[in-house]
């Protein structure tokens, strides 16, 4: 099977980061598995931009040029690879989604790495990430290629199975060791039948059972895979930040729920992506798990 690799580009260093991750992974690949790899580069014309303080101009020919710097740069770096580009016109967000559904992964970079005096800069991956059909990966500015491992938020229900089962043929296809992450706090009281409060070990216990019962799982599926588990007292988003510090790639799951649920992405993995340790990769919430319709992605994405 090829595994095709779609990567927005805009000319900017965050695009940069992510074609040099997607790079990376094609000659991985291509070193260890001698399996074939296409790239599609896309860059999102949008159409009706005008900037704030000047009048409207052509911007398409700033993105052809983007684009062919970009393939030059796979060219020299991956010349086997097999690569495709493409100019899309209309709303970034919307544009992306689309070409997510023909794609394995959708790679995109960001300049986020923290919130600053309330303002959220680089939006378009985290929308981008609530909506796609298929995995985003999210890759910082700063990111350069190291050996590490792989960690994966679990947390208790289907969303955080599927990441997790992502998460365990990513370790097992580059060889790499797999940490399972489950971070639980306790309220100042948690009632119970009868109004008496659950002692904090048997809450302790309660999780590990659960992150336990994840792990005998992917050991079943995975048996020559290197697996530790962590346990972590804590915010999920906060563990997940720390634990991943020198990770090769952090995996969350998306988290909406009703019938709202296709339009938010998850406190945890917008919290994540607000303040990336490494490349994370955010895996949609199986279709047949939401509830009610599927929603357009909204317009008007800010990058």
């Amino acid at each position: 099977m090829v595994e095709k690799v779609i990567v927005a580009i805009d000319g900017g260093t965050a695009s940069k980061a992510a074609l040099e991750w997607a790079l990376h992974r094609v000659l991985t690949i291509e070193r260890t598995q001698g399996t074939p790899v296409t790239l599609e580069l896309t860059a999102v014309v949008e159409l009706g931009w005008t900037p704030a303080d000047g009048p409207s101009y052509d911007v398409q020919p700033a993105y052809e040029r983007a684009l062919a710097e970009a393939i030059r740069r796979v060219e020299q770096v991956a010349p086997t690879c097999r690569k495709t580009s493409y100019i899309r016109h209309g709303v970034p967000i919307d544009e992306l989604v689309r070409a997510s559904a023909t794609a394995n992964l959708l790679v995109v970079g960001t300049r986020k790495t923290g919130v600053l005096a309330g303002t959220v800069f680089g939006t378009l991956p985290l929308r981008l990430a609530a909506h796609a059909a298929c995995p985003v990966i999210v890759v910082p500015t700063n990111w350069q290629a190291r050996p590490g491992r792989i960690v994966v938020g679990m947390e208790d229900d289907v969303t955080a199975l599927v990441a997790v089962a992502f998460a365990a043929r990513e370790a097992e296809r580059f060889a790499l060791p797999l940490d399972i992450v489950h971070a639980w706090s306790i309220p100042a009281t948690v009632a119970v039948e009868y109004g008496a409060v659950l002692p904090y070990d048997e809450m302790r216990d309660a999780h590990g059972r659960i992150l336990s019962g994840a792990t005998r799982v992917v050991r079943d599926a995975h048996p020559r895979l290197h697996i530790t588990e962590i346990l972590n007292e804590g915010p999920a988003a906060s563990v997940l930040v720390d634990v991943s510090r020198s990770a090769a790639l952090l995996v969350v799951g998306t988290h909406g729920r009703g019938t709202l649920g296709s339009l938010f992405l998850g406190s945890v993995s917008h919290d994540v992506l607000m303040n990336l340790p490494c490349p994370v990769a955010v895996i949609p919430r199986p279709a047949g798990e939401l509830s009610g319709s599927k929603s357009a992605a909204p317009s008007g994405a800010e990058r």
